[in-house]
This record gives structure tokens, C-alpha cells and sequence, in this order.
């Protein structure tokens, strides 16, 4: 079993042998959300006790890597933020600045809609 992650859920991904393709054929056995990444019950019951096992190592190590890059990019954001700041100054007629400087104003309006949806910004 392996898993992919997709949007905001966990795909538990069940490869097996097909004798006629010759080669091995994945199956979708369920999702489950990726903010709160636990089997349900039924989940649980189609799957083998390696393949829980399996996921549950799987949550502990890239699913918390995961979370735990989230939390790094928050909480270095002001300082790269002011990086960045820096470098736009310097290099402000370059092409790369350009193309990028967009992207960058797109993802700000993004962030600063979160933070005022969730409380964080009056």
C-alpha cells in the first residue's frame, strides 16, 4: 500500500498483481482528510493489519514532516519576507523579479484573506 496526497485528503493506494496485464494495477481503497489524518472504522475493516500499520507509519513520519514545514514557513515568513524585500530592491529591473513579483502579490492576497477569515488580522 502507498499513499498520495491530493488537495486536502489521503488517497490509501492497494497495488495489485494483474496476471493478464502482466504488471501491477493500483486501486483507490479510500481518503481520508489531511487535516486530521485518522482511519475510520470501515476504512479500517477493507484494509489488512500491515496496510493500517503501514499508514499509521506513514503518519507519523511524512504526514508530521509535513506539518511541521507548514509551521517552519509561518514562522520564518517575516524574515524572508524582508529577504525578499532586499532583493527586489537590488534587482528590481531584472526579468526574474518580474515574472515572479506576481505570483508573489497573488499568494499575499491569499495569505492576508486567511488570516482575516480566520481572526488573526481586524
Amino acid at each position: 500500500m502507498h499513499f498520495r496526497t491530493r488537495r486536502n485528503v489521503i488517497q490509501l493506494i492497494r497495488t495489485t498483481y494483474d496476471a493478464e496485464k502482466k504488471r501491477g494495477v493500483n486501486a483507490v481503497v479510500g481518503t481520508v482528510p489531511l487535516g486530521q489524518p485518522e482511519l475510520p472504522a470501515e476504512l479500517q475493516q477493507q484494509m489488512t493489519p500491515q496496510e493500517v500499520e503501514a499508514f499509521g507509519a506513514w503518519v507519523q513520519t511524512q504526514w508530521h514532516m509535513r506539518q511541521l514545514r507548514h509551521e517552519l514557513a509561518a514562522l520564518s515568513l517575516p524574515e524572508t519576507l524582508a529577504l525578499a524585500s532586499a532583493w527586489f530592491e537590488q534587482n528590481a529591473e531584472t526579468t526574474s523579479a518580474r515574472s515572479v513579483a506576481e505570483e508573489i502579490a497573488q499568494q499575499m492576497q491569499a495569505l492576508r484573506r486567511v488570516l482575516k477569515n480566520k481572526g488573526l488580522l481586524e
